[in-house]
């Protein structure tokens, strides 16, 4: 079956997953005296109103934001770089990512520089562009560190593996291999690590995900992911946190419906200072089905849920972090690679529950 065709001509081959896209920018198609430059411009704005906010919290009844995202790669028959830059409305930019390559052989890949911790699913496929999400919102435990309030480290300044092995007659196998130092913790979360300039802390990060894949150019993967973060706190009762993660993702596509999930294990440590000794750790899940109803049309709807949250002292450190939610929505898409998204949610964080309607426009170009 021609998986393109159950997503419908645009919607389906123009932004199932950055993945699918990257795969263009970072192919191995180039020749011995070929050079090949590729861009990408991610545009969006949203709108967001929140009601029944739990007493006492910052959480904001009203919010809209603009971001812009650009994506710029480069490569010969030997060398990549790639270089991803992420800009808001409220002043909030970093280089989200800064890499340069040695292709090692025709489909492995040596990497330097900044890059999203592949400890999950939904970053490294989705990246910081909007389009190519269906939803609005992201899973909670898939946030991003930084202004996201992410309670895992979503980047890291080091080194990275990755290639593609066949697996079987039609299947393959793709591997990423990350080591290096993400950022600290303080009183306001996850700071993510400087691109330029000293760090303020560092302290060593290590993952490893393999996925999947049993048709090539196919939709359909899973994917199993472990790592280990030592997190460096600041002005905090500990010194350190010692993280551990582990967990599986599933990408399934039947006839016009998908399903998209993934399973998270974390334990943390916290080590030093008052609270030394202290270990608890929490498990966090969700499961996203779309249903491509034609060419333009996807409702879609998601259940988050967290299992042992109450007991793990790190995590109650992020008051902000969505331990529940369910939501529904419905995306547009119209023109030449643009969407509009409306979504309603019901999350449920430390202090209680409160609703979400939101709508977002998006596009990438060219």
């Amino acid at each position: 079956m021609n998986n393109c065709r159950t997503r419908a001509a645009v919607s389906c081959c123009a932004r199932w997953t950055a993945a699918a896209i990257l795969s263009g920018f970072l192919s191995a198609g180039a020749g011995a005296e070929d050079q090949r430059r590729d861009y990408l411009v991610f545009l969006d704005a949203s709108t967001q109103h929140r009601s029944g906010s739990p007493v006492g919290d910052e959480i904001k009844r009203n919010e809209g934001e603009a971001k812009a995202t650009f994506l710029y790669s480069w490569q010969d028959d030997r060398y990549r770089f790639f270089g991803e830059a992420h800009a808001a409305d409220e002043g909030e930019y970093e280089l989200a990512r800064l890499q340069w390559g040695w292709r090692l052989a025709p489909q492995t890949t040596a990497w330097v520089g900044r890059f999203h911790n592949p400890q999950g699913y939904w970053n490294t496929q989705y990246h910081h562009g909007a389009y190519l999400q269906t939803t609005i919102r992201r899973p909670g435990i898939e946030a991003f560190d930084g202004h996201e309030g992410g309670v895992l480290p979503s980047h890291f300044i080091g080194a990275q593996l990755d290639g593609v092995r066949q697996a079987d007659q039609e299947g393959s196998l793709r591997y990423e291999l990350g080591l290096g130092v993400s950022g600290q913790l303080d009183g306001e979360g996850l700071e993510s690590p400087l691109i330029v300039g000293p760090q303020r802390s560092a302290k060593s990060t290590a993952s490893l995900r393999l996925t999947y894949n049993p048709q090539e150019g196919g939709l359909d993967s899973f994917g199993l992911f472990v790592g280990r973060n030592q997190i460096p706190a600041k002005e905090l009762d500990f010194r350190e946190v010692r993280q551990t993660v582990a967990g599986v993702s599933v990408n399934k596509v039947v006839e016009n419906l998908r399903f998209v999930g993934a399973v998270f294990f974390l334990r943390n440590e916290l080590e030093g200072g008052a609270t030394s000794g202290t270990a608890g750790g929490f498990a966090s899940a969700y499961l996203q089905a779309e249903y491509q109803w034609n060419a333009l049309w996807t409702p879609y709807a998601r259940a988050e849920g967290t299992r042992g949250a109450d007991d793990d002292a790190y995590l109650m450190l992020f008051h902000h972090f969505v331990k529940g939610r369910g939501l529904a929505g419905v995306r547009r898409d119209f023109g030449k690679k643009q969407a509009l998204k409306l979504e309603f949610a019901r999350s449920r964080i430390e202090a209680g529950r409160y609703n979400e309607t939101g709508i977002q426009w998006s596009m990438v170009f060219p």
